[in-house]
């Protein structure tokens, strides 16, 4: 079995997909496989994945849709396909540092079964809903919070832990799944911890893609709000507090909008 499933969700941007794969192979030394779930791109990303064979071999699985059916549904493709005994996913223009990936697998391995997840630092350009921040050779990484609750951008976590929080709630398109995903977890009783010394290097390279998606992304952030039962939004101050990093009051009964 594979310490660790790492799923990759693209669609048209082969440049930005071939720098994250050449990071995850240069930088991870655990036994991993890699899903690329390839939303009907039309540019050179099959050529990038046929490289990415020559390279793994049998540890890198294609699962090419149709049409692109967004992030979330992708990344869910993936999530079950998946055999190693850990999961996590990727953007295609996040790149993990050399050792981060290592690190998650080291820690999620001994942690007790009440930690959910461990979340990788990342690159965060703005400066609200920062739960955590770290510098690292001079530059800043950043961990998150949703309304006081502490979540994963970029996490690892067990196989069982994923099919226990059923993956990503599909009622979601492209924004809303990973928050939503570490709040069924505080929810279920389970914890996410912040991982020290990991990173991931993001992008968020803006496209038309982005643009396209941007409208179903807001739809997303109400959709995340009408979900969980958490604080109202603080417009004063930054509101995470490290000695209690969940303010989650539970799940709503009532079903968001599909």
């Amino acid at each position: 079995m594979f310490d660790l499933s790492i799923v990759l969700p693209t669609c048209n941007r082969a440049a930005l997909l071939e720098k994250t794969i050449a990071a995850i192979l240069c930088g991870t030394r655990c036994n991993f496989e890699l899903i690329v779930v390839d939303g009907a791109s039309t540019d050179a990303t099959s050529l990038v994945l046929n490289e990415a064979r020559e390279e793994l071999g049998d540890r890198v699985k294609i699962i090419r849709e149709d049409r692109r059916e967004g992030f979330v549904r992708a990344a869910n493709k993936g999530f079950r396909a998946a055999t190693g005994r850990n999961l996590t996913w990727l953007n295609d223009d996040a790149r993990p540092l050399h050792g981060s990936l290592d690190r998650a697998v080291e820690q999620i391995d001994g942690a007790p079964n009440d930690v959910g997840f461990v979340a990788m630092f990342h690159r965060w350009h703005h400066t609200r809903n920062v739960a955590y921040e770290t510098v690292s050779h001079g530059i800043t990484y950043r961990l998150c919070h949703v309304r006081g609750t502490l979540y994963a951008n970029f996490p690892v976590g067990r196989r069982e832990t994923f099919e226990k929080l059923d993956y990503f709630d599909e009622r979601y398109y492209v924004c809303g799944a990973d928050p939503d995903l570490s709040l069924k977890a505080w929810n279920a009783g389970m914890t996410v911890e912040p991982l020290f010394r990991a990173y991931v290097e993001h992008d968020e390279h803006e496209d038309v893609r982005r643009e396209q998606d941007a409208d179903r992304g807001r739809a997303d952030n109400e959709k995340l709000f009408a979900k969980g039962d958490l604080p109202s939004k603080n417009m004063v101050c930054n509101d995470f507090n490290p000695s209690r990093p969940c303010t989650l009051r539970g799940l709503r009964n009532e079903a968001i909008a599909a």
